[in-house]
């Protein structure tokens, strides 16, 4: 609701009507007559009452545009920021559906251990195979005196899990010489 008020201004009157309360009035009419009171006896007298209450409105106008644009910046510098923490947020929610994928994966790997061998033991298998078939590929002939130290010291017995065709693997190599290594 609205009300009428007469404020006095640098001894100035004027009568306004406004919603705001008594208080909220007499708290700006107190800081612009303060204002326009310091402009006046700083000036000693050779700026009348109706130049300073002009300089002190213009002062008010001047840090209002600055509060303005000081808003704008921090509104621009929030939105900003408000974009970034949106990137974040999906970054970490991709981050821990990944962490989950992977506990789960371990989770499982801890639950199906794979087989563990003997300490001693080495699969040979695949080097095995891929040797046997680059050396039927290579053709065969009997090593002159390097037959004694490409035989394993230990037998075939010795070591039941590996499949070594001796005569294979001799053979692949009697092509290189020591100038080739």
């Amino acid at each position: 609701m609205k009300k009428k008020y007469t404020l006095t201004v640098a001894n100035s009157e004027i009568n306004i009507i406004t919603e705001e309360s008594k208080e909220t009035i007499d708290n700006i009419v107190g800081i612009v007559d303060r204002k326009i009171r310091e402009v006046y006896l700083h000036s000693k007298g050779e700026c009348s009452r109706t130049n300073a209450a002009i300089l002190v409105c213009l002062d008010y106008c001047a840090e209002r545009i600055e509060l303005q644009k000081a808003i704008k910046n921090a509104n621009a510098q929030i939105d900003r920021l408000t974009l970034i923490n949106e990137t974040a947020e999906k970054e970490k929610a991709a981050l821990e559906r990944e962490i989950e994928t992977l506990r789960a994966s371990l989770n499982a790997a801890h639950k199906n251990p794979p087989k563990k061998m003997a300490d001693n033991q080495i699969v040979f298998d695949e080097i095995i195979e891929d040797l046997t078939d680059v050396s039927e590929k290579l053709p065969e002939s009997k090593p002159e005196t390097a037959e004694e130290t490409l035989t394993p010291p230990a037998t075939e017995e010795a070591r039941p899990h590996v499949k070594i065709r001796k005569k294979k693997v001799r053979a692949m190599f009697d092509n290189i010489s020591f100038d080739d290594i």
